[in-house]
């Protein structure tokens, strides 16, 4: 079957954060690429794209603060036929429609990826609508803590490990307390000699690590943080006071949206918890036959917790950039073929393969892994966490998809 490169295609990215920047980056070049018709639209409820990741240092530099924030409209070349689109994805209408806030009409498209993200432990996904209000918000918590004498982080993850060791490094008045469930710091795919390097390094610094704890936390609390003096109880019977709370425990993922989706299929998309992830094939197709110019990628996806970091959410971007591709190059989203069936092209499986992590303990200190070899106690875990992530978080590596200011 012959392909007419010139057919408009729509394709709508959803969420501009690591995984859909990298699809909708990749995807616009196709436009110059034999396919001028091809339109990518960008929507993100923000803005500004926030680099979540450096989250940690943003919470105590004001200055690094400010550059965390790149706006959406340097994304794409303006001369372009594509398109940001600042709301927030309300529903998925049908196989083709999409309803976004502030939109008078649905969105059409050809091709959809879902990479809204997940709020992840801690309060690094900062919910303002624009980079003010989001500054302001990093801004209000920042000041909590330069005049408060006592923090409490609950959560010894990465994010948690990282802030409460930034925290005491900034403002060494304060009194910094981790409390973790696990009987060592960091989620299980890091060695155990990793985690304990951690907690030594964070101790040296002045934070009281709790391990074996699991703290109540109050009903009326904020999701991620809380300002103002509060005791909570843990389940061990401590009570742990504190004028500052952070909550870097639990993950959430907002899919809501496909619920009236489901309804319309008869079919469930997201697992069968209170998770919201959306289930996903290999190749990062949706799980529904029903649905295969539909992708999901980054923390929304189904995909073990491991591969919950932002660098993977951007290779998870690639594959589904690819595949996408190969769809549009087999005609998938034009007229059915002679034989009555749509182009079915083989497509790429998303593979976790790379197992490296780099976890800042405030600027100077920290702890790496590196497919499966430990940099923790050693003085050159601390050299390549200062030097490669918590100098500037790799921000550079994002300031290349906002080129257009």
């Amino acid at each position: 079957m012959s392909v007419d490169k010139s057919r408009n295609i729509s394709v709508i990215v959803v969420g501009g954060s690591y995984a859909g920047a990298a699809v909708a980056k990749k995807l616009a070049g196709l436009s110059q690429k034999g396919y001028p018709g091809l339109v990518v639209t960008l929507v993100d409820q923000s803005t500004h794209y926030f680099h979540a990741v450096g989250f940690p240092k943003a919470l105590v530099s004001k200055r690094f603060a400010d550059k965390c924030f790149l706006p959406f409209s340097a994304f794409f070349d303006p001369s372009s036929k594509h398109q940001f689109v600042h709301g927030k994805l309300e529903r998925v209408v049908d196989g083709h429609h999409i309803e976004v806030s502030g939109q008078s009409e649905a969105l059409y498209f050809d091709y959809l990826v879902i990479a809204t993200g997940g709020k992840a432990p801690g309060p690094i996904n900062v919910v303002g609508p624009t980079k003010e209000a989001a500054i302001e918000e990093i801004s209000t918590l920042r000041s909590a803590l330069e005049t408060g004498s006592t923090t409490l982080v609950v959560g010894g993850g990465p994010v948690g490990v990282e802030v409460a060791g930034f925290i005491a490094s900034k403002y060494k008045s304060n009194k910094v307390t981790l409390v973790h469930g696990g009987n060592r710091l960091l989620p299980p795919n890091f060695c155990d000699s990793v985690g304990n390097a951690a907690q030594t390094k964070l101790e040296s610094l002045g934070v009281r690590v709790v391990l074996n704890e699991r703290v109540e936390i109050p009903g009326d609390f904020a999701y991620a943080s809380h300002i103002g003096q509060s005791a909570l109880q843990g389940v061990s019977g401590a009570e742990y006071s504190s004028d500052v709370q952070i909550l870097a425990v639990g993950f959430r993922v907002y899919s809501e949206f496909l619920a009236p989706l489901e309804e319309q299929l008869g079919q469930k998309l997201r697992v069968e918890d209170s998770s919201g992830f959306i289930r996903v094939r290999p190749t990062l197709q949706i799980d529904s036959d029903k649905l295969p110019h539909v992708f999901v990628a980054g923390d929304a996806t189904s995909l073990p917790m491991s591969t919950k970091y932002g660098f993977k959410a951007e290779m998870q971007g690639g594959t589904v950039a690819g595949n996408i591709k190969r769809l549009v190059d087999a005609g998938a989203d034009s007229a059915d073929n002679a034989h009555g069936e749509r182009a079915t092209p083989s497509l790429s499986k998303w593979v976790d393969y790379v197992d490296a992590t780099l976890v800042p303990i405030g600027p100077r200190l920290g702890v790496a892994q590196m497919v499966k070899i430990p940099l923790g106690n050693i003085f050159l875990g601390n050299l390549l966490v200062a030097n490669l992530k918590a100098k500037d978080f790799m921000i550079w590596l994002r300031k290349g998809y906002f080129p257009y200011h």
